[in-house]
C-alpha cells in the first residue's frame, strides 16, 4: 500500500471512474435491454477504458504532471509483454471451456453437432474459426480490460494490496453484466434465479485468473487476449456446435462443470501469483 504522497492513483480519480462506469453502464445496458442497437454492446465495452481514461486525466491535473502520451498509455496498461503470457491467455480459457463442453458432448451425444463426425473434419471446421476469431474480439475485450485490469486493478492494488484487489474487481465484473442476465437476452436457456448466482461463481475466478495474468506481466494486452479467447470460444465456436435445453447448467458461463474447471485454475493461479510477489518482495 502507498501513502498519499506516493500514491499514483487519486481519491478523486478513483471517484470519478466508478461514477462514470457505474452510470453509463446502466444507461446502455437499459437501452440494450429496451432493444436498442447491436453497436450498443461495442458501446457498452468500451465504457470502461473511457472511464479510465478521463480518471487518469483527473490524476495528472491534480498531481500537476507533465502530460506525456507515452506515459499516459503505459499508465492504462498498455505495455509490452513476454509472448508467453499471450500463449497462456489464449490457452487457458480454451482449458476450462472445452473441458466442460467435451464431457457434455460425451454425456449427451445428441446434443453435440459432430457425433460420429471424424476429428480432422471436425478441426478443419472449427479450428480457423477458434484461431483467427480471436483477434476482431480484442477490439471489444480491450475496452474492458483497459478500465478493469489496466485502471481500477493497479488504483486498488495500490490502496488495500492486491489480494483484495483481485477479489473487488473480479466481483465487481462480474456484477456488472448483471442487468444484461436479469433484464436482457444475454446467456438465455436458464431461469433468471440460477443464471445470476452461476454467472458470479463462473466469472469470479475468471477474473482472477486475468488478473493474475496482469500482475505477473505487468501490462493488460494478456487479460484482452484471455477476455477475447474466452468469448470467442463459447460464443462462435463451442456453443454453436451445441444444443440442448439444459446445457446452459453444465457449460458455456452458467454451467457447474465450467465453473469447477475456471475454479481449479485460479487456485493455480493465486499460488503462482503467491509465489512471484515473494521473489519480488526478495529482490526488493
Amino acid at each position: 500500500m502507498s501513502n498519499t504522497a506516493t500514491a499514483r492513483y487519486g481519491n478523486k480519480a478513483l471517484i470519478t471512474f466508478f461514477t462514470l462506469v457505474i452510470i453509463l453502464s446502466l444507461a446502455a445496458e437499459t437501452c440494450i435491454n429496451m432493444g436498442g442497437p447491436q453497436w450498443l454492446y461495442l458501446a457498452l465495452m468500451w465504457i470502461p477504458a473511457s472511464s479510465a481514461v478521463i480518471a487518469s486525466a483527473v490524476t495528472l491535473k491534480d498531481r500537476r504532471e507533465k502530460f506525456t502520451l507515452k506515459s499516459f498509455i503505459t499508465g492504462l496498461g498498455i505495455r509490452r509483454c513476454n509472448i508467453s503470457y499471450i500463449l497462456l491467455a489464449i490457452l487457458i480459457p480454451l482449458i476450462y471451456l472445452l473441458i466442460p463442453y467435451m464431457i457434455y458432448w460425451k454425456t449427451h451425444p445428441d446434443n453435440f453437432a459432430y457425433t460420429g463426425v471424424a476429428l480432422s473434419l471436425i478441426l478443419k471446421d472449427c479450428l480457423p474459426v477458434l484461431i483467427i476469431g480471436i483477434f476482431p474480439g480484442i477490439l471489444s475485450a480491450m475496452g474492458e480490460e483497459i478500465g478493469w485490469r489496466g485502471y481500477m486493478l493497479p488504483a486498488l492494488t495500490e490502496r488495500s494490496g492486491l489480494k483484495k484487489a483481485l477479489i473487488i474487481t473480479s466481483l465487481f465484473w462480474a456484477c456488472w453484466h448483471l442487468p444484461l442476465l436479469a433484464f436482457g437476452d444475454y446467456m438465455a436457456g436458464a431461469p433468471v434465479w440460477y443464471k445470476l448466482p452461476a454467472f458470479i461463481l463462473c466469472i469470479f475466478p475468471v477474473g482472477i485468473i486475468i488478473g493474475g495474468l496482469t500482475y505477473m506481466s505487468k501490462s493488460v494486452w494478456p487479460a484482452a487476449f484471455l477476455h477475447a479467447a474466452h468469448n470467442n470460444y463459447d460464443q462462435a465456436v463451442f456453443g454453436i456446435i451445441t444444443r440442448g435445453d439444459d446445457m446452459m447448467y453444465y457449460v458455456s458461463e452458467t454451467g457447474f462443470l465450467t465453473i469447477i474447471c475456471a475454479w481449479v485454475i485460479a487456485i493455480i493461479m493465486i499460488i503462482k501469483i503467491k509465489n512471484t510477489a515473494a521473489k519480488e518482495e526478495k529482490q526488493i
